[in-house]
């Protein structure tokens, strides 16, 4: 996620006015409004006046019923069932024609940095050509799932919902885009300030809304089903419990809501909603008792108590969600918060697997399991390290300053924390399904790769690309070499060789 930058760029609209600060960046200029009239004698009637202050009113009131008809986009209930789900629906399923390889990709947070190196990941993925069974196989066709988390979750949906059409446009409709600039815009635009006056809309839904209609066309998760591409899982933070809040349908069994009628634009800006900068996304835990609600494997949980087993942790948050009257909406944030490379809580999360994480049963059937030979893990990591000015010209640190320096402090600690986890899961998963398998049976070998800014051997070079912000709007060239990097990084990787040469 990394602290972000939001004063790079700001849209020509506000160039001109009154200067008024927005903490704690540097002024925003927004219009002059004749609120003031001039003087007149008492007992007359300044036209000029009277007339100015009646379009006044008119503006006001214009603005008042824009607020009234700018609404929230609240998830829908589901249907009522009649039957629990003893296991989950499978929201991922192995494709390409390579059925003994699975891959999953994981697009960490970090802005636009995240979505320029991520997009740039799956262009090397395309490029790359390999060979099984004497076949070749473009590498970008046999990805089965891609989780990703804040800055990342831009690139994955779209993705997601267009697939190989992002090559085509994705550059300029949003990476080399003044997407910053854009929802500043928005946000300060007079009507959009009344509408915030409403308790129905904030900052968040804004950004939804633009992302809505000017980055994923209206599209709802449901545009991601039936579709030859890879499983998408957008993930954010949940407030109210302190767990992982995967997009997959699962995980709003919980809530009694359908996901593919669920946009996917506000997903998104729940997967990057930076605390304090941006609202938390608001969920409707509905109040129906669904049979979708209630797993087998949370009960079972709570039952054995098993204060060490993540299921047990977990559970016991989920149960939270099963009295509506006291959880009745849902805060969501930036995924960063607990997972900032969108790995380990999705795809190694009990949510998805039924409580049975081992078996990945989200993901696999037991006939597709059965042929699993290779699984390739991507991680394109776009954290950054930058130093920050008060350290380096000896100054002390002020209020924002301490509070971004131990956030960055935490979250490069998760974040190191979480990549030695997610490797130590794969390799306990690894081990479990070979001690399943008959001695002649081909052995499952995992192969873990991950991308990070600091693989980039030249000093001053990976400085430089420590210095890129965490910003939704990058100068041309920035986005051009975030792009270029992965391939770089993918040619220098051991991990990735090794996994090239056990090939069959």
């Amino acid at each position: 996620m990394n602290s972000p930058v939001w004063h790079r760029k700001l849209p020509r609209a506000f160039h001109e006015g009154v200067r008024f600060p927005l903490s704690p960046h540097p002024l925003i200029s927004v219009p002059k409004l004749p609120f003031f009239a001039p003087p007149h004698r008492p007992g007359t009637v300044n036209r000029k006046t009277h007339h100015r202050t009646v379009r006044l009113a008119g503006v006001l009131l214009a603005i008042l019923a824009l607020a009234g008809c700018a609404t929230r986009t609240w998830n829908v209930p589901a249907g009522n069932s009649e039957t629990p789900a003893a296991a989950p629906a499978r929201h991922c399923s192995p494709r390409g024609e390579a059925h003994e390889l699975f891959v999953i990709l994981a697009f960490s947070g970090g802005g636009m940095r995240s979505a320029a190196m991520s997009y740039g990941l799956l262009e090397a993925l395309r490029d790359t050509t390999i060979s099984i069974g004497g076949t070749e196989h473009r590498l970008i066709d046999e990805i089965d799932v891609v989780t990703s988390v804040s800055g990342g979750s831009y690139t994955a949906a779209y993705y997601g919902l267009f697939g190989e059409r992002i090559f085509e446009d994705y550059e300029t409709r949003f990476l080399k885009r003044d997407v910053q600039g854009e929802m500043l815009a928005q946000l300060l635009n007079p009507a959009t300030l009344g509408s915030l006056a409403s308790e129905n809309l904030n900052r968040s839904d804004l950004a939804a809304d633009w992302l809505d209609s000017e980055i994923f066309e209206g599209k709802t998760f449901s545009a991601m089903r039936g579709t030859d591409l890879p499983c998408t899982i957008v993930n954010a933070s949940d407030l109210n419990t302190g767990l992982t809040f995967s997009f997959v349908q699962p995980q709003f069994d919980f809530l009694c809501s359908d996901l593919d009628r669920y946009p996917v634009a506000n997903a998104v800006t729940a997967s990057s909603a930076v605390p304090v900068i941006f609202a938390p996304v608001a969920l409707r835990n509905y109040s129906h008792d669904c049979a979708e609600r209630h797993k087998p494997w949370v009960e079972e949980a709570l039952k054995r108590r098993n204060r060490e087993s993540g299921a047990y942790h977990v559970a016991r948050q989920l149960e939270r969600y099963l009295d509506p009257e006291r959880m009745p909406v849902v805060r969501l944030v930036d995924g960063g918060v607990t997972d900032n490379l969108g790995i380990r809580g999705s795809i190694m999360s009990p949510v998805l697997h039924g409580g049975d994480v081992p078996s990945m049963q989200g993901a696999f059937t037991k006939s597709s399991l059965d042929q699993v030979t290779q699984v390739l893990v991507i991680i394109s990591n776009a954290q950054s390290y930058k130093p920050y000015e008060w350290s380096t010209e000896g100054r002390e640190p002020g209020i924002v300053s301490t509070t971004i320096a131990s956030f960055d402090a935490a979250l490069n600690l998760l974040n190191t924390n979480t990549v030695a986890e997610a490797r130590r899961s794969f390799q306990d998963w690894e081990r479990m399904v070979n001690n399943r398998r008959a001695p002649r049976e081909a052995k499952v070998r995992v192969h873990f790769v991950s991308l990070t800014l600091e693989d980039i051997e030249d000093t001053e070079e990976r400085e430089w690309f420590n210095t890129i912000p965490t910003s939704l709007s990058l100068e041309e060239n920035e986005v051009d070499a975030l792009k270029a990097l992965p391939k770089r990084l993918l040619a220098k990787s051991s991990d990735f060789e090794r996994f090239r040469l056990t090939l069959p």
